[in-house]
């Protein structure tokens, strides 16, 4: 990746991630304490997207004037916001017409595309239905391949912003 700091997000989660794929099993999946520990992998897959997202969008602009550092530190790094596509879509129309076109025509070329943006909307939706009060059923493997491929999006991300 260009990015470094997302980079290491990523690869942060994906560590974490092969220390639970051995402790939920022997937890029980069915155990408050397994289901606990999928419900954290749900929030942290979530959340390392998300954090991976507006770390490139505003890494890119970083080193331009303090002002503007501050501005995006306020308005993206900060700000609340579901690492959606069309989340991310807008987010790079805000600064750019081409890197939104870019980013819409790679991710849509991706092999497998739909299942990649079914899997990132389903990683919004379990997380935002948890932390509402809904419960979520989705799995520790479901979460999984949901990241990986949520990650393709990402990698494009990273590959328009230059």
């Amino acid at each position: 990746m260009n990015n470094q700091n997302a980079e290491n997000a990523i690869n942060e989660c994906q560590n974490e991630f092969t220390a639970l794929a051995v402790l939920i099993p022997q937890t029980g999946v069915m155990s408050p304490l397994g289901r606990y520990l999928t419900h954290y992998s749900l929030i942290r897959a979530c959340g390392t997207i998300e954090y991976a997202f507006k770390t490139i969008i505003a890494d890119f602009h970083v080193n331009i004037s303090p002002q503007l550092t501050t501005y995006l530190d306020n308005k993206i790094r900060s700000s609340s916001c579901n690492p959606s596509y069309q989340n991310m879509v807008n987010m790079l129309g805000d600064f750019d017409d081409q890197w939104k076109a870019n980013f819409k025509s790679q991710v849509n070329a991706l092999p497998n595309s739909q299942r990649i943006l079914s899997s990132l909307s389903s990683l919004n939706s379990n997380r935002n239905s948890l932390a509402h009060g809904q419960g979520s059923t989705v799995t520790f493997n479901d979460i999984q391949t949901y990241f990986t491929d949520a990650l393709q999006i990402i990698i494009v991300l990273d590959n328009v912003v230059v």
